[in-house]
């Protein structure tokens, strides 16, 4: 069995709090060196996770000899520079979303990736989750249009820190709504043809005005609808996603990935798992298997930059039916867009 050491660069809250423990649990991982600008945030997790070595230098760990695999869990600006850096070295990589914030990003960052050889597996973990994929078998069976409701609230996730700042996340509406639009596509097993949307900057003033709140409705070449809601003015006292999705007289409930219910003509069934699972560590195990060799990617380059033009996945939803990011754009706060 393949054992990969993995150089962690990014070491932040999110990692220290969901990745670390599951490259600890992971019988075919090893974390090799933990990187970060900060250098204490780096220690911990080296110390945390039996690493080698720490350092603030990116590049050390990426030229390493002993590294198998990148693992880059950085602010989402630095994904594609650092994308380039470890194809270019000849490295496996874990990017966390976005793949980029930029169509020349993201084309780079792929292209990087296709040339090298190497493996690439991009963190939408949502595409795994245990409820996830029930629900798309059942959603496949049926195989009739479906409309379909993403609540994804909470209160003002993107107010501080370096994800306020646009240049260095991407806005929530890519830095997160990302994770929403591409489950959706894969319930209805298409891109869409149609988009609306309205929102605005409605939570912690953005710099640069980004929004961080939107309705966007999608339409679907086989007659399907989906709107993603997409709130930074909710309260964290409610569960932060439900996503229902009606079909064929059924009705599917997904309750923050921890409990599901189906209401079908022969009755009614309840699902519940231990714990929310929004599935990190199926895509983890997964990445052992396509680092190997052993298996194809469920997210990919082609999920993260699937097509000229694209930009990263949310923009590339927009882009294809003819909603580019330069129409989605704060004016004064808002979000307009209409194909």
């Amino acid at each position: 069995m393949s054992v990969f050491n993995v150089a962690l660069i990014g070491c932040g809250g999110f990692v220290r709090h969901t990745h670390l423990a599951n490259l600890n649990r992971h019988a075919r991982f090893q974390i090799h060196a933990a990187v970060d600008v900060n250098p204490d945030a780096a220690q911990r997790v080296a110390e945390a996770g039996g690493a080698a070595y720490w350092t603030d230098d990116a590049d050390r760990a990426i030229s390493d000899p002993a590294v198998d695999v990148v693992f880059i869990a950085t602010p989402h600006h630095n994904h594609a520079d650092l994308t380039i850096r470890a194809a270019r070295a000849g490295k496996h990589i874990y990017c966390e979303k976005p793949m980029g914030l930029t169509e020349a990003e993201c084309q780079a960052a792929a292209a990087a990736v296709r040339e090298s050889g190497v493996k690439y597996v991009l963190g939408y973990n949502r595409a795994l989750a245990p409820f996830s994929l029930q629900a798309r078998d059942l959603l496949a069976s049926l195989d009739e249009p479906m409309l379909i409701c993403y609540r994804f609230a909470d209160w003002n996730p993107y107010g501080t820190s370096w994800m306020i700042d646009e240049k260095l996340s991407g806005g929530r509406v890519i830095g997160e709504g990302c994770h929403a639009l591409d489950l959706l596509c894969r319930f209805v097993g298409q891109d869409p043809v149609r988009l609306y949307a309205e929102g605005g900057n409605l939570a912690a003033p953005s710099p640069t005005g980004a929004p961080d709140s939107a309705a966007i409705t999608l339409g679907f070449p086989n007659g399907s609808a989906a709107v993603l809601y997409l709130s930074s003015v909710g309260n964290n006292a409610c569960p932060k996603e439900e996503i229902q999705i009606t079909c064929n007289n059924h009705t599917v409930v997904i309750y923050g990935f921890e409990r599901m219910a189906v209401y079908a003509p022969d009755g009614e069934k309840s699902f519940s798992l231990p714990a929310v699972d929004k599935g990190h560590w199926a895509l983890l195990d997964e990445a052992a298997s396509v680092f190997a060799g052993e298996a194809e990617p469920s997210v990919g380059v082609a999920e993260g930059c699937a097509a000229p033009g694209s930009r990263s996945l949310p923009s590339r939803r927009f882009e294809r039916t003819g909603c580019t990011p330069s129409r989605l754009r704060a004016t004064r706060g808002d979000l307009h867009c209409v194909s």
